[in-house]
């Protein structure tokens, strides 16, 4: 059976780069893509110009976009197959429950849309759909301009669900020719000790098949500097330091990433997301 890769959309630019990306990807690794959309005041629309000729029924406005954009992709991307749905209820609520393996091998979406920064891809859906889904999850901001994974960064605190990820990632995305394995601690730590703990780690990532290079980042947190004396903050700057193609965070609990999922700081990390974040469902 196919696997498949649901994409939700809003039918704006931002959902659309997220969907080309998906669409990328899904040919690179022969995946089905579903189109996905959640109803909204006025997606629900009905449509009495483009009524079905036969029943004189007026469509959905979002009825009709949604096969012209699976129309428009299928002449893009033609070896890809797609599937459409439209349905009603609230997006970060129905979406984890339709996107389930082994139907489903991720789940792809923006990180914005419609409106000023906000829309019903983004807002609080992408936070609250990387928590609760069931799937991995890749949330892809509208500045992307392709797919690519030569250069992966992982968040690092040396726990053993963080392989599982990186296997998910091999299984499911792609093999990773030059990965970073980074941890932001605090001041008070030692960093011969830390050193030494990514060194180690280092070498257990460096056993899985598929990744070719491995280097290590480790960063203190900065009380001096004001711009860098927060976890997220830390992280923020290595990503842009370091021009990552994908970002890749292990859910664990209990740890260092728990914080990353609270709502106050989800949402400081997400928010600045600048590069393609795969999000494992551990």
């Amino acid at each position: 059976m196919t696997q498949k890769i649901i994409v939700p959309t809003d039918f704006s630019d931002n959902a659309l780069t997220a969907t080309r990306y998906a669409c990328e990807l899904a040919r690179q690794n022969n995946y089905t893509i579903h189109l996905f959309h959640c109803y909204t005041s006025n997606s629900a629309l009905f449509d009495e110009e483009k009524a079905n000729k036969d029943t004189n029924i007026p469509l959905l406005k979002a009825d009709m976009l949604i096969l012209d954009l699976k129309e428009n992709l299928q002449k893009e991307y033609p070896t890809v197959s797609f599937e459409t749905t439209c349905t009603s209820g609230l997006l970060y609520e129905v979406l984890p429950s339709v996107a389930v393996a082994p139907a489903y091998a991720m789940i792809v979406m923006g990180t914005t849309g419609t409106g000023k920064g906000k829309s019903v891809v983004w807002g609080s859906n992408t936070s609250s759909i990387t928590t609760k889904a069931k799937v991995p999850v890749i949330a892809v901001p509208s500045t992307t301009k392709k797919f690519s994974s030569q250069k992966v960064g992982i968040l690092t605190n040396f726990k053993a669900e963080e392989l599982d990820t990186l296997k998910a990632y091999l299984r499911l995305v792609s093999p990773i020719p030059h990965l970073d394995t980074i941890h932001v601690y605090r001041d008070s730590k030692d960093a011969s000790e830390i050193a030494e703990h990514l060194d180690t780690w280092s070498f257990n990532i460096k056993n899985l098949n598929g990744i070719e290079e491995v280097q290590r980042i480790a960063e203190p947190i900065h009380i001096e500097d004001e711009n860098l004396d927060s976890i997220p903050e830390v992280i923020n700057h290595i990503i842009k330091e370091n021009n990552y193609d994908m970002m890749v965070v292990t859910k664990t609990r209990k740890s260092f990433f728990e914080r990353l999922f609270s709502p106050s700081v989800s949402k400081e990390i997400v928010l600045d997301l600048e590069r393609p974040t795969f999000f494992d469902n551990n």
